[in-house]
């Protein structure tokens, strides 16, 4: 009896590197992402991408958040796909009040922060699935010296048919943000 080879790996291992630092393309749940994740920290990212997809499909507005924190201890930043809706007017709405909810939870964290001016271009593309992006007033709070501040940006863009695509991932432009939220989301 002739030993039957064992089957190639769908991912194969470059020479040198162990099983536990293989890394997974994620191109296939959204091509062109150019994503590639460890091995098995793709899993709930994977998840997350699904659910997603399944929660927006047949929504045609979603609002997204983008918050990001500087203090002493460093950077930390956040995006958040909020809720998909039907029609612009609703989607607009829940934009207002997330933007007033989150803005009102930084000022109370920090009471004696006045408002700032601070204009981000963001998100990075003014339009999506052939609509323009509606920017909402960016909130924006800092310390006065330098060491601290709080910027919150609400928009609201138009989902593709086929919600989560590369166009919407580039409009972002937080990867490893966006990441950090399909992995909340797919841990349940």
């Amino acid at each position: 009896m002739t030993p039957v080879p064992d089957a190639e790996p769908e991912h194969p291992v470059p020479p040198g590197r162990s099983q536990a630092t293989r890394m997974v393309p994620l191109d296939p749940l959204i091509p062109g992402c150019g994503w590639r994740i460890a091995e098995p920290y793709h899993l709930p990212i994977e998840a997350g991408i699904r659910a997603e997809r399944e929660r927006l499909r047949g929504k045609r507005w979603m609002v997204v958040l983008f918050e990001r924190t500087l203090d002493y201890d460093g950077i930390y930043e956040e995006v958040w796909l909020d809720e998909g809706f039907e029609a612009l007017p609703q989607a607009l709405q829940r934009a207002e009040a997330l933007l007033d909810e989150h803005a009102s939870a930084a000022k109370a964290l920090h009471p004696e922060w006045p408002l700032g001016v601070e204009r981000v271009r963001w998100p990075m593309l003014t339009h999506v699935a052939g609509q323009p992006v509606h920017r909402l007033e960016d909130f924006f709070i800092h310390d006065g010296v330098g060491w601290g501040n709080h910027h919150i940006q609400v928009s609201v863009m138009a989902l593709p048919d086929e919600p989560i695509d590369l166009e919407l991932i580039d409009a972002i432009g937080a990867n490893t943000e966006f990441q950090a939220h399909f992995r909340k989301v797919g841990r349940g």
